[in-house]
């Protein structure tokens, strides 16, 4: 702890530290408490006061949890003698934030194409509105930007009217294929090819890559929510695929 007179010119209380930096008092003082951040002087009346040095800690603290560095992690990275240089912290942040960016973008796009479905004349969305946003942050728990970015590519390169027809006949095949596996029916019997054949139609209209599809089969394994709302879960996965293997097999034969 430095006097008072030593601190520059520059100094705050804990409340206008807290205010400036949009903090809380008592955030700053639970960082004091694990000794992230303890005030460099007192003012004559014992209060906190924070200066230039403290303002750059605090900074550096709060660029390490935009990272997602957890709070016991960190004290190690602010030692005096092996400090991250200002610089390449700030380009770290700025990458941090690019990328929430990038996935708020994405998120607007999302949000846009179901916005134009109501200005068309579909009033009904609340419930695939809320649906949208909580898969959206599903997805990105399993997915890389770059693969949804690759997944939206395949949807915006289908018109609107060739994107929905797609959805209804997804829809209405996993309704078949689930009435289809409860029966027992086998996936070469006849209305198992059929349905193969429809699948490996949709999945010609959108080839995802074979990586994109064992991250699907992941998320729906770990996502009950996922499976309630889509009516899928990998015993249907397993059916369809089979159905698909019969009929692809069938046609081989013939040709």
């Amino acid at each position: 702890m430095v006097p008072t007179s030593d601190i520059r010119i520059m100094a705050y209380s804990v409340g206008e530290l807290a205010k400036r930096c949009g903090l809380t008092v008592r955030t700053l003082h639970h960082y004091e408490s694990l000794g992230l951040l303890s005030p460099s002087a007192r003012s004559e009346a014992g209060y906190r006061l924070y200066g230039e040095a403290d303002v750059l800690r605090l900074h550096r603290i709060l660029a390490f949890r935009q990272m997602g560095l957890p709070l016991k992690d960190i004290p190690p990275l602010l030692v005096a003698d092996l400090p991250v240089p200002l610089l390449d912290l700030l380009e770290r942040q700025r990458a941090t934030v690019r990328q929430e960016i990038d996935q708020q973008q994405r998120l607007l796009t999302m949000l846009d194409r179901v916005a134009r479905r109501v200005r068309d004349g579909d009033g009904t969305l609340t419930d695939d509105l809320l649906a949208l946003m909580s898969m959206q942050r599903m997805i990105e728990r399993h997915y890389t930007p770059d693969d949804i970015a690759a997944m939206h590519s395949l949807q915006d390169g289908l018109s609107p009217q060739a994107l929905e027809t797609l959805k209804a006949d997804t829809a209405r095949l996993i309704a078949q294929a689930r009435a289809a596996l409860n029966a027992g029916l086998a996936p070469d019997s006849p209305e198992g090819l059929a349905m193969g054949r429809q699948w490996a139609a949709i999945a010609k209209a959108m080839p995802l890559d074979p990586s994109l599809q064992d991250k699907g089969r992941s998320m729906l394994a770990q996502e009950p929510e996922l499976q309630q709302r889509s009516g899928v879960d990998l015993p249907l996965v397993h059916y369809i695929d089979q159905t698909i293997a019969a009929a692809a097999a069938l046609d081989g034969d013939a040709a």
